[in-house]
């Protein structure tokens, strides 16, 4: 049993290395289906490792576990999602027009463990509505008509989160209670916007309305938009917050764009929101009506990582000391792998040792008793 150990060892360790000898063979294949979304992949060995959409790997439905399958020849794996399951963003857009699905997936090598040859892809499937012209031909006199076209371009329009002000960087991390500003904008003269419909996403599939379809704030954790006098920016100061229990937090918005020239964004923007009673909605809602076109599109913030602070205790380090901490003290996968089954082979090396040498002492010290109590010969006397 001994001598069985250190070869059980060594096969450990070469199942770790040939784990870690894995890897991708160029860039996976995204299919944009009808109803789903596909991602096929290779990889040098046969891949024993798990495909699954990022906050959702407990999720039977979001995750593709290889580690039980035998495929012989070179692996061609992957995953398929349908459109809106795991929490997959849909965003309406304007600049193409259609509907986008985007998600993130991630390729783990390791049955049990996130490591180095890991890779995470954001898949984006944007869809184009189709349009159709109909044309009839009339002739009614012979007088020649000429057709002017003339495309007013849709601005692009951000939503994201600054800290401290209005002008400042984009916000990644921070602690509860810290200042930020909510800023939704649109890189245009001649368009207004309507901040409406939006809602705080913990990634795990928990949404709450903050701001409701008319453009008025829901929860006073966020509270009403403050727009410029162009109307093509709104803003909103406020504190960092989360939902219990989670870090990740991300916005997501409605923007309606409106023409402003000709009175095209009145009755559209800026909302009235104040006095929130029966008789003012009513009669927002009947102004509303009377509005020129308009046009909806969907915007989503950057995701952030909001930490609590504990009672009593310090203030968190910012988060470049967390980083550069972090570090110094990680170690590579292929690394450690090699200094436990080095530690294990050591210990397993020691304990077998230890074993045949006590083995070997107890036979001597039982041959020396026997020899002492042995009857001795006559004629040595």
């Amino acid at each position: 049993m001994a001598r069985l150990l250190p070869l059980l060892v060594c096969c450990l360790f070469f199942q770790s290395h040939a784990l870690m000898d894995n890897e991708l063979i160029g860039n996976p294949e995204i299919k944009c289906n009808a109803d789903t979304i596909e991602m096929q992949f290779r990889t040098k060995r046969i891949f024993t490792g798990k495909v699954y959409v990022k906050g959702h790997y407990n999720s039977p439905d979001c995750r593709v576990d290889y580690s039980h399958t035998n495929v012989e020849g070179v692996p061609t794996r992957g995953i398929q999602l349908h459109h809106g399951s795991c929490d997959m963003d849909r965003q309406r857009t304007i600049r193409p027009e259609g509907m986008r699905f985007s998600t993130v997936l991630v390729i783990s090598f390791h049955p049990l463990f996130v490591t180095k040859m890991d890779r995470a892809f954001s898949i984006n499937c944007l869809y184009h509505e189709a349009s159709q012209t109909v044309t009839s031909n009339m002739e009614v006199s012979t007088l020649p008509t000429e057709v002017l076209h003339s495309d007013m371009p849709l601005p692009e329009c951000t939503y994201t989160i600054r800290k401290d002000e209005i002008d400042g960087p984009l916000l990644k991390f921070a602690n509860v209670g810290d200042q930020v500003v909510h800023r939704w904008e649109c890189n245009s003269d001649v368009y207004g916007l309507l901040v409406h419909s939006c809602y705080v996403d913990d990634g795990q599939g928990n949404k709450h309305i903050v701001i409701d379809d008319m453009g008025c704030h829901t929860d006073s954790v966020l509270g009403d938009p403050t727009y410029v006098n162009a109307l093509n920016m709104a803003y909103r100061e406020g504190s960092a917050f989360k939902l219990a229990d989670q870090v990740i937090v991300r916005f997501q918005c409605s923007i309606r764009l409106c023409l402003k020239t000709d009175g095209g964004c009145n009755d559209v923007t800026p909302p009235i929101c104040e006095p929130r009673n029966a008789s003012a909605l009513a009669a927002r809602r009947r102004r509303s009506a009377k509005k020129g076109p308009t046009l909806d599109t969907d915007l989503i913030s950057q995701t952030m990582t909001v930490l609590d602070i504990e009672v009593g205790s310090p203030k968190f380090p910012p988060p470049e000391r967390l980083q550069a901490t972090s570090q110094r003290v990680c170690l590579s996968s292929a690394f450690f792998s090699v200094l436990v089954a080095f530690v294990a082979f050591l210990f397993i090396f020691i304990t077998s040792s230890a074993l045949y040498f006590y083995s070997r002492s107890g036979r001597f010290v039982k041959k020396l008793d026997v020899q002492k109590f042995a009857p001795r010969s006559p004629g040595f006397d």
